[in-house]
């Protein structure tokens, strides 16, 4: 795969947001992931898709839920996992963040099926570049990566946070909307949103944004 076309798969697979940990050297032991909670989910699907051996390690993480056979659809469910610094396996120079998390095919699943069943939080294109099969060729069985853009924070922008929740943007939804959920809603909250977010201000239910969480 050409150099350029690696770099703009990077920068494109979840938006500009997914670009900022291009260059990284090292990860960070713990980010969070806003699963989309639909009609057809339940906790413990979501825990197997991360596998997690049932949903009671994703409790800690979600203390809003009371009850867990009952989540009202639309809600987000945070998921744990490890954000890493990678390389696409087609050229391994240019480094970014994130989870891989494993994903056990079954016959007939496409990139497309496997992104759907991650609410968004990775895309058929980035998940064609992260693995080493092409879309037309994927085996009936075998493991493939599921990649989830993450964030460690950025010392530049400021010290204080260094934990951050991967968020996709659905229908309707923008860094504003998404932030004021978790408390950023100021003038200059929303400055250090955008300076975490490059090019994400104004995008309306496309792509990913990173929004520091405790």
């Amino acid at each position: 795969m050409p150099p350029l076309l690696i770099l703009l798969l990077i920068a494109g697979a979840a938006c500009t947001a997914a670009a900022s940990g291009d260059g990284c050297r090292a990860g960070c032991p713990l980010a969070l992931a806003a699963y989309y909670f639909s009609a057809e989910s339940n906790l413990t699907f979501v825990a197997s898709l991360f596998n997690f051996p049932d949903y009671a390690a994703l409790l800690p993480y979600n203390p809003d839920i009371t009850d867990p056979n009952y989540i009202v659809t639309g809600v987000r469910v945070r998921v744990p996992f490890r954000c890493s610094c990678l390389a696409l396996p087609a050229d391994p120079a240019p480094t970014f963040l994130a989870g891989s998390v494993p994903y056990a095919l079954s016959r007939g699943e496409t990139y497309g099926g496997v992104a759907a069943e991650f609410a968004n939080l990775t895309t058929a294109a980035w998940m064609e570049a992260a693995n080493r099969y092409p879309a037309d060729k994927l085996p009936a069985s075998g493991t493939i990566n599921a990649t989830v853009n993450c964030s460690c924070g950025d010392k530049s922008v400021s010290p204080r946070y260094g934990l951050f929740l991967t968020y996709p943007l659905w229908d309707g939804e923008t860094l504003a909307s998404a932030a004021e959920q978790y408390g950023f809603s100021s003038p200059a909250q929303m400055d250090l949103l955008r300076r975490y977010n490059p090019g994400m201000d104004g995008v309306s239910g496309k792509g990913i944004v990173f929004i520091p969480v405790k």
